[in-house]
């Protein structure tokens, strides 16, 4: 009669099976998440570009809250946008809404 096999043996392949899926599972996410980040930074780049060339741009991975002027609050993600005007750089900032990728405003830095 063969002998069958101890308990900890299953325990270990469901164990390394749950973490090899969970590291998958978290790779794929955050590369989706931050394809999602550059193709909303990609389309703020274009508002700017239909106006002339841009210097430099970046966006937070980080949400943050906000609450907006009709007193709604959300999670966003503020970036930024540098551009050549009249002989000298000039920096933009804006917020985009992470829920809806709606652009929520966009301001000139001092």
């Amino acid at each position: 009669m063969a002998k069958s096999p101890r308990p900890w043996v299953y325990f270990a392949a469901g164990a390394l099976t749950g973490l090899f899926t969970g590291a998958v599972e978290m790779y794929w996410h955050q590369r989706s998440a931050q394809h999602l980040l550059d193709h909303r930074l990609q389309q703020v780049k274009d508002l700017f570009l239909q106006e002339g060339p841009i210097q430099g741009s970046w966006i937070e991975s980080q949400a943050h809250p906000y609450t907006g002027k009709n007193g709604r609050t959300t999670d966003v993600n503020y970036g930024g946008i540098t551009r050549q005007e009249n002989g000298q750089l000039r920096q933009y900032e804006f917020i985009m809404d992470v829920p809806t990728g709606q652009l929520l405003d966009i301001y000139p830095l001092a």
